[in-house]
C-alpha cells in the first residue's frame, strides 16, 4: 500500500515514531513517502522516500492509499487534499500545550480514524473530544540501545543521566527545574556523584552544581549516554508515551521517572523502575539517594528493565499499524 506522511519537521524527539514506523513499513514492503517543507530538519536516517515542498498545501500532498498527518498543522492540508484516506496520527494531545488550542482541537474532529500511542493518551483524546482511537505503542531498537560498561567502573563515582529540554526552548512540561533542585538537595545526602546531560536544543542551564554536557547526535551515541550511567532520570509532568525511560531500560540502566501518564503502559514501579509523582522534588531526592546507595536494588531494576524492554519492538508497532490500515481498507 502507498502511505504519505506530511510532517512539519523530523527533528529529534517525538518524531522518532514517524521515522521508525516509516522505516519498518518500508521494510514490510509498503511504499512510504515523507512530505515536508524545503527547509525542515531531518535528523533521522530514513529509508522512506523524502519529498520537500515549498509549503504543506493540499495541492502538494501526493496521492496515496492512506495519508497520516501527525501534528495539527498537517491535518488540514491532508484532509483538504482529498488524495487518500486520512488517518489522524497523534503523537501528543496538542490542546494541552500549543497556543492554538481551538485549531488543535478542531484537527481531532475531522471525520477520520485516530491513532494514539498509549492508553493514557487514548483516554486524553477520548475525554477531550469524545472520540476513541487505536493505540500503536512505541518501541526500541535493542540492536542499538543495548548495555555497555558503566562509567563508574573506571571513575569510582556513580553517575546520573538526564535529557535537558528547557522552558527557554518551549518545553514547559519537562520538569528541568525539579531535576536540578532534587540534585542540589541530593548533595546533602550523597555527596559524591556525577551528572551527565544531553541537551538536544543546546540548552545551557545555569545549574546549582556542576554537570557534564554530552554530545549525542546519533542513536548509538544516545545509547552510550544511557548505558554508561548508573541511573537515568525523567521528570516530565506529562507525556503521550515517553521514549527515553524505555530506551534507558534497554541499555541496562536503572530508571527513575515521574508518573507522566504515557509511560504507564511499560513502567512497573519497584520492578523495572522507580516512579515518583510529577513535581514531588522531595520524593525524587529521596528515591535517588536510596538508589545511589543500594547497589543490589539498582542492579535488579536495571536487569528487570533490560529484560522487559526486549519485547517493545518497532516491528510490533508496525505490525499493529499495518493491521489497522488493512482493516480500514476493507471498510
Amino acid at each position: 500500500m502507498k502511505l504519505v506522511i506530511p510532517v512539519v519537521s523530523l527533528e529529534t524527539g517525538g518524531t522518532r515514531f514517524i521515522y521508525q514506523l516509516a522505516n519498518e513499513m518500508v521494510d514490510k514492503g509498503h511504499s512510504v513517502e515523507i512530505v515536508l517543507p524545503e527547509n525542515a530538519s531531518v535528523a533521522w536516517p530514513l529509508r522512506a522516500q523524502v519529498t520537500r515542498v515549498k509549503e504543506l498545501t493540499p495541492d502538494r500532498i501526493p496521492p496515496a492509499d492512506f495519508i497520516l498527518p501527525n501534528f495539527y498543522p498537517t491535518v488540514f492540508p491532508a484532509w483538504a487534499s482529498k488524495k487518500g484516506r486520512v488517518v489522524r496520527l497523534s503523537l501528543g494531545y496538542e490542546p494541552l500545550w500549543v497556543p492554538e488550542k481551538e485549531k488543535a482541537l478542531a484537527s481531532y474532529h475531522i471525520d477520520a480514524p485516530i491513532i494514539s500511542i498509549s492508553e493514557w493518551h487514548r483516554q486524553l483524546i477520548l475525554q477531550g473530544t469524545g472520540k476513541n482511537s487505536t493505540i500503536i505503542p512505541g518501541g526500541v531498537d535493542s540492536s542499538v540501545f543495548c548495555p555497555s560498561p558503566k562509567k563508574s567502573l573506571s571513575t569510582g563515582r556513580y553517575s546520573i543521566a538526564y535529557i535537558l529540554r528547557s522552558k527557554e526552548h518551549g518545553y514547559t512540561w519537562k520538569g528541568a527545574e525539579d531535576f536540578w533542585e532534587a540534585c542540589q538537595r541530593l548533595t546533602q545526602l550523597v555527596p559524591a556523584f556525577d551528572i551527565q546531560v544531553v541537551a538536544p536544543e543546546g540548552a545551557n542551564y545555569p545549574a546549582p552544581l556542576p554537570y557534564e554536557i554530552v554530545n549525542a547526535h546519533s542513536d548509538s551515541e544516545m545509547a552510550r549516554f544511557y548505558a554508561q550511567a548508573d541511573i537515568f532520570v525523567s521528570t516530565s509532568y506529562f507525556e503521550a508515551f515517553s521514549m527515553p525511560p524505555l530506551e534507558a531500560m534497554a541499555c541496562g540502566t536503572a530508571v527513575v521517572t515521574t508518573d507522566n501518564g504515557g509511560n504507564r503502559d511499560y513502567t512497573i514501579n519497584g520492578q523495572n523502575c522507580l516512579l515518583v509523582p510529577p513535581s514531588d522534588i522531595q520524593q525524587l531526592t529521596l528515591v535517588l539517594a536510596h538508589l545511589l546507595t543500594q547497589v543490589t536494588l539498582r542492579n535488579q531494576l536495571a536487569l528487570n528493565g533490560l529484560h522487559f524492554a526486549q519485547s517493545w519492538t518497532w516491528r510490533h508497532a508496525a505490525d499493529k499499524l499495518e493491521a489497522l490500515l488493512f482493516q480500514l481498507a476493507r471498510t
